[in-house]
């Protein structure tokens, strides 16, 4: 049986839906139910730069919500469901528990095992009761109006009526229209990002001059660095705000290597001659751009991050049937 059809298997048998990967990579996918008075999940993402397989639970707020932890640690269907006699001091940092929530993870390295997720799942939802309470099948939100079926709001679970599904839309539209309107600080922010790029570059030179050694990784510190100094003295996310973070970064990278330069430069000379460094460096970048090749690269992966960094709030959540 195929990794789709076992996923598919357990929504069957969970009376919920799959939702399956989307894109070449497809590391995000999950089965979502209503379970036992609870909203269980179980699927695969890609959280902190790793692959991992995960359970989560919503359960409602309130009951001893703060017990749960030890009380998971202890129970014995969840060490079989894990296939452990104790629960191992490396997986309690994976395990994470807040008013209403229910969180585990764990890394994989080839495919995951949706069977022993769905058990996990199982055991964590039996121990439940003993410590919070079950969903009413009332909105969350109000608490008056009954609730049929959950919704996923921005991919998480919830019961939530209409009426308040709308209210929380329209607030959104506000604060939305709110942002827009928003006087951006285009000067401010040409300083701050100076002043960050700078600094990125310096510590790009310095770090070279320590060490002997180019550091072409330190191109993402800057396009973060440079991202959240525009961003603090912008006051907002904008078209040339992104410009410029995108030019300020490539600006820091080549102003560390013209540090570098100079510094080298001083070594010889005994002192530091930036206008002579500057000419140099763009000797060197005519007549063999390929050494420096790498270097950019890496330039271009900080403003990647630089504008990642930059992106527009995401004000509206997205909203779709369980």
């Amino acid at each position: 049986m195929g990794q789709k059809a076992r996923w598919e298997k357990i929504a069957r048998e969970w009376n919920g839906k799959y939702y399956p990967a989307k894109g070449l990579l497809g590391w995000d996918q999950k089965v979502v139910a209503a379970k036992d008075g609870y909203l269980a999940i179980i699927g695969t993402m890609v959280r902190d730069g790793a692959n991992v397989a995960y359970v989560a639970v919503r359960f409602p707020r309130g009951g001893t919500w703060q017990s749960l932890p030890e009380a998971v640690m202890r129970d014995q269907a969840v060490l079989k469901a894990l296939g452990k006699e104790t629960f191992p001091r490396t997986l309690r940092k994976r395990l994470k528990v807040e008013e209403g929530l229910l969180w585990f993870d764990r890394p994989y390295l080839l495919r995951p095992n949706p069977e022993r997720l769905a058990a996990l799942a199982t055991a964590l939802l039996a121990l439940l009761p003993a410590h919070v309470g079950r969903f009413s099948g009332r909105c969350e939100v109000c608490g008056n109006l009954p609730v049929a079926e959950p919704v996923l709001v921005d991919g998480s679970p919830a019961y939530v009526c209409a009426g308040c599904l709308e209210s929380v839309r329209q607030e959104e539209a506000r604060t939305e229209r709110a942002y827009a309107a928003q006087a951006a600080n285009p000067a401010l922010g040409l300083l701050t990002g100076t002043g960050a790029a700078l600094v990125g570059g310096l510590g790009w030179a310095v770090l070279a001059v320590l060490t002997d050694y180019i550091y072409s990784a330190v191109a993402i510190g800057i396009g973060a660095l440079v991202a959240y100094a525009v961003k603090a003295g912008m006051g907002k996310v904008n078209l040339p705000g992104q410009i410029l973070t995108g030019l300020l970064t490539l600006g820091s990278v080549f102003a560390g290597q013209v540090f570098y330069v100079a510094h080298l430069i001083q070594q010889r000379t005994g002192s530091y001659n930036f206008p002579i460094a500057l000419q140099a460096y763009l000797e060197v970048l005519q007549e063999e751009p390929a050494s420096e090749g790498v270097t950019f690269i890496f330039a271009l992966v900080g403003v990647g991050v630089a504008l990642s960094a930059m992106r527009r709030p995401k004000f509206r959540s997205t909203v779709e049937r369980a």
